[in-house]
């Protein structure tokens, strides 16, 4: 598919997981430690796609994904979380039609995220 596809999680196990499992599925991927970097990436690489945490210091991925939809607005974004109690259906509801076009808890279904990341770069609906 060779999209490229910017990881950002202020967790390095879980950024290299994902660039792995990425990498193996023909991605290609930059990452990002944390919102900050993740803007400077987007300005020097073209990506076709964020993968960002949710709940990270200094700037949340909600507060990037904000920042990331005013500057490149048709840029999708696919948040991930291990805070599931720390959201509620109608938060992530909430969060998924402003800034998200998708939110996964974690651990990450990985045939899941196959299929939402497909669905958004080619419009084509998961089986």
């Amino acid at each position: 598919m060779n999209a490229k596809i910017l990881i950002v999680d202020d967790n390095e196990n879980i950024r290299e997981f994902l660039t792995e499992f990425l990498t193996s599925k023909d991605f290609l991927v930059a990452e990002a430690k944390n919102g900050k970097e993740a803007l400077s990436v987007l300005t020097e690489k073209k990506v076709d796609l964020v993968i960002t945490d949710i709940f990270m210091p200094e700037m949340s991925g909600i507060e990037l994904a904000i920042k990331v939809k005013a500057k490149y607005p048709q840029l999708k974004i696919i948040g991930i979380t291990a805070g599931g109690n720390q959201i509620s259906s109608m938060e992530a509801l909430d969060m998924s039609a402003i800034h998200f076009e998708y939110i996964l808890k974690k651990p990450i279904d990985c045939e899941e995220l196959i299929d939402n990341i497909k669905y958004l770069l080619t419009s084509d609906p998961p089986q």
